[in-house]
Parts: structure tokens; sequence; C-alpha cells
């Protein structure tokens, strides 16, 4: 005799699956808020205290057979098809799509009370999120067991009494926490936060980031307006707008056959000026983020974590991805229950992330023109005050040095004896002592220590520059024209000028180490880019001119020459070409020893505690350079 079977669900789930299914109270409340837009409200009213969590709305309701065959049906698809993916009266695209968010509230309690009015005729039934009987029916709530704040003719409630989360502190908490859920305007769709009985209306947080940012890039026209929003005061604001993202892709759909769907995206992605003041809890909602959202349901927080290169401004970036192709109706559900992730092979997914990389690294470029122009502009601002105060300076020395000299060949025209005239001299160093003092503010100001190079040597420089900077010499303290950082270049115009303010009129008389990078390239004149190889040979006949202390770094087969003090024994260096073509600094034994030692005298002459000369040997071999045999 053949035997029947069916699948039988423990009332146990309930307990089972809600339990960990949401991860704190926001998105909790996110679900709730959802269901309430799903149902047509026009206002849905969240009430927190220390005694209840309470949601509200003013939406269609429900009457006895909606309530028992719909809500009450656990993991049953509220929309299958196009025809059913928009709401009743008001067609809006659903939220909802697999008939859990019902469990969203046991997460937080040990069962809610579901209370909804529809034609005035209400319902009430306490859910539990255990079931302990045998006949599985709920328990029906009497008028006498539960009471409305908001709703009168129709709405529904659902009320958790004694919530199992720490209530946050602030009300501004709870809505910047709520606005970054639901960040953008919805027609038709407000949502009220009364927080120990003080009623704030949600305001979206979209265009309270966008004040904040240095770089903002919109993509599509329907957050294009957001620009309007933009610091319009920072010449350094880097802005752009994009198409939408539109690539059409085949793929099964719900029904297992092949059909085409069109994955869509805009949005908008920026950076913020500075993460000062930034919330990096990552428990609730750090500000450092780029969500994604369908149907305007947030499907996922951060995607930053899936796509991050351990770039230092990702942690800067900030946006909202809005993608609707992922809640297709027609085509399987790819988003994780609890709004916290997507089914990574899905077709879908696999398309959007590889655009959301390739904007996150237009953003980050962004984000570096803006750090270098600001670096730039405070840099210049930086130079034109210490410029400013040496000119005073050199103004006071000068004219105290011609009151001296003044002073002292009056005294001398008038002194009978080399006594009187020795103390006038005596007396006159005594009354200069003071401006001594003005050399420790001069010497402050001054760089310490510059790279000469030409473009074409600039991996030997930028080993020389890394050398320095990992024995603890400031970036401030350096010249170097072709450098990375924007605190050691020159100016892109007056090269005869720097040469004169840094090796000549100057009220300070400490010494500038010159590091010369020398190869057949420096005398070997780029027609296109002469000033490359001429800054060098300047800077060659300056360093001589001022007898400034230097070393030489010598490439191949080159042979310096004077006014260079080939005296010393220079650093030789030589170069060979890699597997992938690239170049490789190679030196002898002896040869690393004194890079090394040079680098180590330059930095100790200039007043910084270098590293030993193991710990820089060791860095230098294992980072930039070979063995030469």
């Amino acid at each position: 005799m053949e035997r029947n079977f069916k699948l039988k669900v423990s009332p146990r789930m309930l307990e089972l699956l809600s339990k960990d299914l949401y991860t704190n109270m926001y998105f909790v409340l996110a679900e709730l808020i959802a269901n309430s837009y799903d149902a047509d409200a026009e206002n849905v009213y969240v009430f927190i205290d220390d005694k209840e969590i309470r949601v509200e709305d003013d939406g269609i309701g429900m009457d006895a057979d909606n309530l028992d065959d719909k809500y009450l049906l656990v993991g049953g698809e509220s929309r299958t098809s196009e025809e059913n993916a928009r709401t009743i009266s008001k067609q809006r695209l659903k939220m909802g799509r697999k008939g859990v968010g019902k469990l969203a509230a046991l997460s937080i309690s040990n069962g809610f009370k579901l209370i909804t009015v529809q034609n005035k005729n209400c319902i009430g039934v306490f859910i539990p999120n255990r079931i302990e009987h045998d006949d599985e029916t709920l328990k029906v709530l009497d008028k006498t067991e539960f009471s409305l704040k908001k709703i009168k003719d129709h709405g529904t409630a659902v009320i958790m009494e004694n919530p199992k989360v720490s209530i946050p502190k602030l009300h501004e908490t709870v809505l910047k926490n709520l606005a970054k859920i639901f960040p953008n305007d919805i027609d038709n769709f407000k949502i009220h936060v009364i927080f120990h009985g003080v009623e704030k209306t949600l305001i979206p947080d979209e265009k309270d980031a966008i004040t904040r940012l240095a770089s903002f890039i919109s993509i599509g026209d329907e957050k294009r307006y957001l620009e309007n929003s933009l610091a319009t005061d920072d010449p350094n604001l880097q802005k752009d707008h994009l198409d939408a993202f539109s690539e059409t892709i085949e793929m099964l759909n719900s029904k297992g056959e092949l059909e085409n769907i069109t994955v869509r995206i805009y949005g908008w992605i920026g950076t913020y000026k500075t993460t000062r003041g930034m919330k990096k809890e990552i428990n609730e909602f750090s500000d450092n983020y780029l969500a994604i959202f369908a149907h305007n349901k947030m499907g996922l927080r951060n995607v930053l974590s899936i796509i991050s290169k351990n770039r230092v401004y990702e942690s800067y970036i900030v946006g909202n991805l809005y993608i609707d192709a992922f809640e297709a109706p027609d085509f399987p559900d790819m988003a994780g229950t609890n709004r916290q992730g997507y089914n990574e092979n899905d077709p879908r997914w696999i398309v959007a992330l590889k655009y959301i990389r390739e904007i996150t690294d237009k953003i980050v470029k962004a984000h570096e023109t803006f750090a270098i122009a600001e670096r730039t502009k405070k840099e210049a601002q930086k130079q034109a005050l210490k410029a400013a105060e040496e000119a005073k300076l050199k103004e006071r020395l000068d004219s105290t040095t011609k009151k001296i000299t003044e002073n002292i060949t009056k005294k001398i025209s008038q002194s009978d004896s080399e006594t009187s005239i020795a103390q006038a001299v005596s007396d006159e160093i005594e009354a200069m002592k003071p401006l001594l003092g003005f050399k420790s503010t001069v010497d402050a100001n001054k760089k310490k220590i510059m790279i000469s190079q030409t473009l074409k040597d600039k991996l030997v420089a930028d080993t020389i520059y890394k050398m320095l900077l990992f024995n603890g010499v400031p970036k401030e303290d350096i010249i170097y024209s072709n450098g990375p950082d924007p605190e050691t270049n020159l100016p892109e115009k007056d090269i005869y000028g720097y040469l004169q303010k840094f090796f000549i009129n100057s009220a300070s008389t400490e010494m500038i180490y010159v590091l010369f990078v020398t190869s057949k390239n420096v005398l070997n004149v780029d027609p296109k880019n002469p000033s490359a190889s001429w800054g060098e040979l300047m800077e060659i006949g300056a360093a001589w001119v001022t007898q400034k202390d230097h070393w030489i770094f010598n490439i191949d087969d080159f042979k310096p020459e004077q006014p260079l003090n080939i005296e010393d024994k220079w650093v030789a260096i030589y170069t060979k070409a890699g597997a992938d073509g690239e170049k490789i600094l190679s030196l002898t034994e002896a040869m690393v020893n004194s890079f090394c030692n040079k680098i180590i005298q330059t930095c100790t002459a200039c007043g910084y505690n270098a590293k030993t000369f193991e710990a820089n040997k060791e860095h230098l071999t294992k980072n930039y350079i070979t063995i030469y045999e």
C-alpha cells in the first residue's frame, strides 16, 4: 500500500528563524517600516521607550482572512510577478518579498502584539517566538489587553513589550541611524519617531552628507540634484556626473527560462573632506559606507568590505547606489533575508559588482586629486608665512648690522688706544647677542635635505627619499622636485628664485645637505623637457658656490666631475632589467654599506635620530635593491 508523506514544520521554527535573523534594532525597525510602506501607509510612527518599542501605521490594515492567509503565512512570497509587484491602492513597488519580515519583531522580543484595523474593525493577536501548546493557535487579544496611539479607522500596530535590546540614550541617535536605512525622500510616506514621548519626523540624510564632501560623482539623473547641496566655497572640490550604468544580460528567470534583464545603476558616491568626527562604530552604522538599495529598500549596508583594496582614501567614502533589478519580481530573489547581503553567484550581482569597483576607483582618484590640491594650498600658505617671517627677520638683522657697523666705526674713530677699540667691539657684540635668537627661528623654517636628480633617475631618487622617511625625516624638510608628495616639490616656475632662496639669500647659516643622483642623464638634456636636467646642473653649481655638504649616488658607468666633491667615495648603483622589463637597482655589499652610512650621516647631521645601520641595511635590501654579484 502506497503511503503519502508531507513536510511538517514545527512552530519552534519561529524561534530558530528569528533568533539570529537581525543583528540590531534598526534592521528590525526597517522591516516593520517596510511592511507599513507595502500596506500603503502615508505615515508610520515608531515609539521607543524603556518599556516598549511600537510601530504603528495608517495603512490599509487587514481583515481576518488577510491576517490568517497572508500575514501569518511565514515565508509566503508577497510578489512573484509584475502583476503583484505593486501595492493595491498607491501602486508602489513593494519592498517586501520573502514573507519573513514579520519575524523581525521576534528577534528583539519574546513575542509581540499585532493589532490591525480595517473599516474600523479591530483584531488583535499575540504572536510568541515559541508556541508551547499542540493546536498551534494564537491567542486573540481582548480590547482591554492593548491600546492604540495613532490608529483610528485603518492601520496596523506591532507592539514589542520589554524589548531585549539596549535603548539608545539620545533621540538623535535613532533618527540618524534610521535615516541611513531610509536616506531619500519617498513620496507620500513619512516616518515619525516618538522617543520617550517626544515626536520628530525623520529627515533623509543624503543632503546632510553631501555638504561635507571633498569629491562627488552623481550617477544618472535621479540624484543629480544633490549637487546643489555641495559646498560652493571650496575651489578644490572634485565634482563629476556620469550617465546611469546600464547593461542587459541573459539569465534564468523564476520559471527557469532564459530571459533578458537590464541591470541599471544610479545614485551617488563621494568622499568626506576629513574623517575627523566621523562615526566609526560598526555595531550600528559607520559614516564610512557604500550602501545598495532596490525598490527604496536597503539590501546591503556596506559593499566596501567586499571590494576594498585597503587604500587609505577608502575610509573617506560614502554613497548610495540604487539597483532595482535586484528586486525584479520575475527573477529569483537574490537578497539576504536581513538586509545584509546578496547572492554573490547571481549574474546581476556579478555585473553590478564590476561596475561598483570601477566607480570606487574613480572616487578614490578624485579624492587623491583633492588631497594633493589641499596639501599644496596649505604648503603654499605655510611657505608664504615662513617667507614673510624670514623677510622681517632679515630686515631687522640688516638694520641692526648697519647700526652696529656705524657704532663701531664711530667709536674706533674716536679711540686712541687698542684697549678702547677692543672695548668698543666687545660692547657691540654684547648688544648683538639678542639677535642670535633670529637664527633658530629662521633655521626652523628651512628645508634641510635636498635630493638633486633628473626625472629619468627617479627610481634611485625615490629609494633615497623612502630611506630618509624610514629614518624619521619629515616630508616638509626635504626638497625633492619629482617626489610623490607635494610637501617636497619645487615651484613649477621660478626655479632660479628657488635656488636663490634656499642657497644664497637667507638670514640663516644652517647648512643644507644635498644628495646628488648623477648619471649620463644629467648631461643628456631632453629637448622635450630641458628643465629636467638643467635644474640639476644649476643645483650642482649652487651647491659648489655656497659650499653645501653633499653626497653622490652615481648610476652605472657615469663619472661625476667637479664642482662636485669627487674626493669622497660615492655610492655606485647599477641598474638592470627585471623579468617584467622594469628596472631593478643592484648594489655590491660594500655599496649597500656605503648607501646606508651616507643616509645615516645625513640624518644625524641634520638633527634627526636615525635608525641603526643594521635596520637601514635590512630595510634597503628587503624592499628596494638586490645585491650585485
